[in-house]
């Protein structure tokens, strides 16, 4: 697949996809529970209910701080996108960079979705075959996404919401064009939003 970038071409500047502030308070208060769990959990081990509770506290754990762990990822370590002539990469807060080849992606648009008097943006980046950890969130939001943007059952792609990270989707695209390959559909349907009866 031959790229309108020059092989030398350096990539773009990475784009940083920080949570909005209107957010900063998820993390925040995942940090909070996880510190009271702790808390919590010192005191039920230590007391005379500790041989049932104490499994309970450990199994509920896990989850708290699988959570906080993430949430605090966003900010510490927000999640980025590198593009370049060979490749779009993402960086998730609490895993490794993501690459994906331009060969395996068909497309990069920014739309927007209409849910009564509610209009969202997002870019959609649509490929191959999947990337990313299946639970994440670029690619967890491209499964609830896909049926309204009529993506065919199956279909493999990322979603990156504006109402979540601090970024302007149509104007990413830009960076996109200067690397992305001829083959590869850059496009803004931000204009004609796709009607839903979900909210995202």
């Amino acid at each position: 697949m031959e790229n309108s970038a020059s092989a030398t071409q350096p990539g773009a500047a990475p784009i940083v996809l920080r949570l909005r502030r209107t957010l900063i308070w998820v993390p925040l208060a995942a940090i909070a529970v996880a510190v009271i769990w702790c808390i919590a959990a010192a005191s039920v081990f230590d007391g005379p209910n500790s041989g049932f509770a104490g499994p309970v506290m450990a199994v509920s754990g896990v989850a708290v701080l699988v959570a906080a762990a993430t949430f605090a990822g966003y900010l510490l370590r927000p999640l980025r996108l590198d593009v370049d002539a060979d490749a779009l990469t993402v960086r998730l807060p609490t895993w490794l960079a993501g690459r994906i080849d331009w060969d395996d992606v068909t497309a990069v648009t920014a739309v927007a979705v209409r849910t009564g008097p509610k209009v969202r943006r997002f870019l959609v980046v649509d490929l191959r075959s999947p990337a990313l950890p299946y639970i994440s969130r670029p690619r967890s939001m491209y499964r609830r996404l896909a049926p309204v943007l009529g993506r065919a059952k199956g279909a493999h792609g990322l979603c990156f919401e504006e109402q979540i990270f601090d970024f302007d989707a149509a104007g990413l695209l830009d960076a996109v064009r200067g690397f992305a390959p001829a083959e590869v559909a850059v496009e803004n349907r931000t204009v004609e939003p796709a009607e839903s009866p979900w909210e995202f």
